[in-house]
């Protein structure tokens, strides 16, 4: 009878455990807060190291962890070695929808998309990092790639050493609630034109933790006017499709050998006004 009890309780502390680990890189989705989100451990960049990394959702908080030593890149010239996150709807990198309905949607019909997180990070030996959110603006809604003609935007919260690409070409201020206070916050905006369309706002006081809510069709309108102004590839950005929001961590640069870091994230949700 006891052994009999004893079954039942592992039994049950299995099959009612929410927890998920990947300790290599990959992907999978999980339920955060009862939104349909995709973590990824995501070294894009890293051809090879040796060390412990994991990315774990306990079904309360996503946390991430990297101890790496001998990194050996794929492109020793990129300035990024990877980007560890999660993301909510249609990585087209990824060919990957994480189960939100109303995502893929023309910037045209964007409605007010409030994200909010909970976060803090961590890294030793001044380790070039951000923490940085983006999506990705393609000309179809099932790209698998991006080229010419679309776009990234992405929003730091927060960087060390690591700086948006591009140049600065403008400075944004918008409304923030950080800490459960609505802010005015200030921003400088990057442009470049690689492969791509690529815009990043950057967060002019840096915040290495707290709780954010920001409605991303802000920095899309913004990033629209920028697209007008700057691009020669884009001639149509309202037509063009707002794919997904990701949420993590670039980090390194071409010397950067070994990282040790983290961060945690405790709380996400999605609040879209239509």
């Amino acid at each position: 009878m006891r052994w009999a009890v004893l079954l039942m309780v592992v039994f049950s502390a299995l099959l009612f455990s929410s927890e998920v680990v990947l300790t290599s890189v990959g992907a999978t989705d999980i339920s955060f807060n009862g939104f349909p989100v995709t973590m990824e451990l995501n070294f894009w960049n890293v051809k090879s190291y040796e060390g412990e990394t994991w990315l774990k959702f306990d079904g309360e908080k996503v946390e991430f962890y990297a101890d790496l030593y001998n990194i050996v890149l794929q492109n020793p010239d990129s300035w990024v070695h990877g980007y560890p996150e999660i993301y909510y709807g249609y990585k087209p990198w990824a060919g990957h929808n994480s189960g939100v309905e109303f995502l893929p949607v023309k910037v045209k019909d964007l409605p007010d998309f409030y994200v909010t997180l909970d976060y803090s990070i961590w890294y030793e030996n001044n380790l070039p990092i951000n923490l940085a959110m983006e999506t990705w603006i393609t000309r179809s809604p099932d790209q698998t790639s991006v080229s010419s003609g679309d776009a990234e935007i992405m929003v730091w919260f927060y960087n060390n050493v690591l700086m948006p690409g591009g140049q600065k070409v403008d400075e944004f201020t918008t409304t923030v609630e950080i800490n459960g206070v609505k802010q005015e916050t200030k921003w400088d905006v990057y442009f470049a034109p690689w492969g791509w369309d690529y815009l990043a706002f950057r967060l002019t006081t840096p915040m290495k933790e707290g709780k954010v809510k920001i409605n991303v069709k802000d920095f899309v309108q913004k990033a629209a006017e920028v697209v007008k102004k700057h691009s020669t590839r884009i001639d149509n950005f309202e037509e063009l499709y707002f794919c997904v929001w990701e949420i993590g961590t670039e980090f390194g640069d071409p010397n950067t050998t070994a990282a040790k870091f983290g961060w945690t994230f405790r709380d996400f949700s999605v609040e879209v006004v239509k």
